[in-house]
Parts: C-alpha cells; sequence; structure tokens
C-alpha cells in the first residue's frame, strides 16, 4: 500500500483552502474598504456580449512592489503605520497578505505617506 494517493488528495485538499482564505480575505478587504465587491458571474444560460475594452488592465502588483512601497515608508519613519497596516490587513508580516490585497494596502500605504 502506498500513501501517495492520501498525498495527492492532501495537497489538492491545501490548495482548495488556499484559494478559498485569498477569497475570503479579498472578499474582507472589499468590505472593510467600503467598495462595492464584484458583481457575481452570470449564469452560463445567459448570452455573453464581448465588451470592449475601455482602457489597458492594470498592471499586476507583485510582493516586491507591495515591500517597496512599505520599506519606503518604513525608513522614513513610520515603521509604526506599517505595522498598523499589516495588522489592518490580519497579517504580523507581509508575505501572509493575500495577493488580491495588494492593491488596496498600497491605497492605504499612499494615503499613511502623505499624512
Amino acid at each position: 500500500m502506498t500513501i501517495e494517493p492520501a498525498i495527492t488528495k492532501l495537497k489538492n485538499a491545501a490548495q482548495l483552502i488556499s484559494e478559498a482564505v485569498t477569497e475570503l480575505t479579498s472578499l474582507l478587504v472589499t468590505a472593510v474598504s467600503g467598495e462595492s465587491p464584484a458583481p457575481a458571474p452570470e449564469s452560463p444560460a445567459a448570452p455573453e456580449t464581448p465588451a470592449a475594452p475601455a482602457e489597458p488592465a492594470a498592471p499586476k502588483l507583485t510582493l516586491e512592489d507591495v515591500r517597496g512601497a512599505l520599506s519606503d515608508i518604513a525608513r522614513g519613519g513610520n515603521r509604526e503605520g506599517v505595522k498598523a497596516l499589516l495588522e489592518k490587513y490580519g497579517a504580523s508580516k507581509l508575505s501572509a497578505i493575500a495577493p488580491g490585497c495588494y492593491a488596496a494596502l498600497l491605497k492605504d500605504a499612499e494615503e499613511l505617506k502623505n499624512a
């Protein structure tokens, strides 16, 4: 008897849990920031009409982008403010924040920087 099938099932479960955490964190950030949540996808029976792109999509933010911005603020003397931002997003370190929250976090960081 091998344990590979059990390991595979555990890895799949871990991936699903990780995706759920990311989605829930994104929803929480949306609720906290006061933005309206993204609309639910339409049912498959509804015909799709292609929308003309109004403008190019914003570049995807990376952990390094956010780390750089927060480092600049911390070096500027507002280390406690950066720690408070991380706590606002439910994390004690930046790597624990879901990538879906990076845009909102950077927006808050800019407000902190300009305060």
